[in-house]
């Protein structure tokens, strides 16, 4: 298997992006899935694969690279982008010490 997934980086509606090492160029990148369980629909899965499409063919600073746009051994459909390190974006929409007035 050319990826190793690691732990989840984060989940949404659908999706589920985790960790995962490339074997091949021995980097760090961030996988992301549709969600284990969840039946994807004909829509669903196309809308999942534009999602890496798209995003593929934008370059921008504040646009994450897509790597690779494939399916596991297992017939789950995935992409993989540039794993990117920091504070998140939620973190820093809302602060831990949001104060009520």
């Amino acid at each position: 298997e050319k990826y190793v997934a690691g732990k989840v980086l984060g989940e949404g509606g659908v999706g589920v992006v985790r960790q995962a090492v490339d074997r091949d160029l021995r980097r760090e990148v961030a996988m992301k899935f549709l969600r284990v369980g969840f039946r994807a629909s004909d829509e669903e899965l196309c809308r999942f694969i534009e999602e890496a499409q798209l995003t593929g063919q934008l370059e921008h600073p504040n646009i994450v690279p897509i790597h690779e746009l494939g399916m596991d051994q297992d017939g789950r459909v995935f992409f993989t982008m540039k794993r990117v390190v920091g504070q998140s974006l939620k973190d820093i929409i809302i602060p831990e010490e949001v104060h009520v007035v």
